[in-house]
């Protein structure tokens, strides 16, 4: 193995393990902070609801928060646009590195 597949290797890797903690905590951010708001304003049964529906629930998370509390959460879009930028990331970092 070459110097420079090894430095595109370890640079791949590098780029998808920061790209998944950065879509793992953002997300993660997101998620809890819509089942506070469908929480606070539908009660404890739509927790269960967001947990059993935890897909949907993450990527409707904007219009969830939006619809429940009837403002835009603009301050919610730092996380939510981050968690994608970490999606992105973890894919761009499997294609640089390449095959082991």
């Amino acid at each position: 193995m070459s110097l420079l597949s090894k430095a595109k290797t370890g640079t791949g890797r590098s780029i998808q393990v920061i790209g998944f903690i950065l879509w793992l905590g953002a997300g993660l951010v997101t998620f809890v902070w819509t089942l506070y708001v469908l929480f606070a304003v539908f009660g404890i049964w739509t927790i269960f609801v967001g947990l059993i529906l935890a897909p949907v629930t993450y990527v409707a998370s904007i219009f969830i928060v939006w619809f429940s509390t009837q403002q835009f959460p603009l301050i919610m879009l730092v996380p939510y646009i981050l968690s994608f930028v970490g999606m992105i990331m973890v894919a761009l970092g499997g294609s640089l590195a390449g095959d082991d």
